[in-house]
């Protein structure tokens, strides 16, 4: 089962960023006002209008739906490494830590 917790993110963000209104949210992201207060009210968003609100603020998808961070997603993977002994070369391509 998959719990969104996107009114809850929403409204934290919201309350954080004293500057930022649902009106000035809705057109920074190019969205209808009335399907952010939707999602504020617990209504299950559209991805696509999701993913607008996300860039529009500076977050992630995951973070704005799940609450989950960069941070995480790196514990999550470093613990199911499994580590043996030899010889390795690990590449990482790029790791980023966001300011929310």
């Amino acid at each position: 089962m998959c719990l969104l917790k996107v009114k809850e993110n929403l409204r934290k963000i919201l309350k954080e960023r004293e500057d930022l209104t649902v009106a000035s949210l809705a057109r920074k992201a190019g969205i209808p006002k009335a399907n952010l207060q939707t999602w504020l009210t617990g209504s299950t968003p559209n991805i696509e209008q999701l993913d607008k609100v996300a860039k529009a603020l500076g977050v992630s998808l995951e973070y704005l739906a799940f609450g989950r961070t960069d941070e995480e997603k790196m514990d999550a993977l470093i613990e199911k490494v499994m580590v043996h002994t030899g010889t390795y070369e690990i590449s990482v391509k790029k790791i980023l830590k966001k300011n929310l």
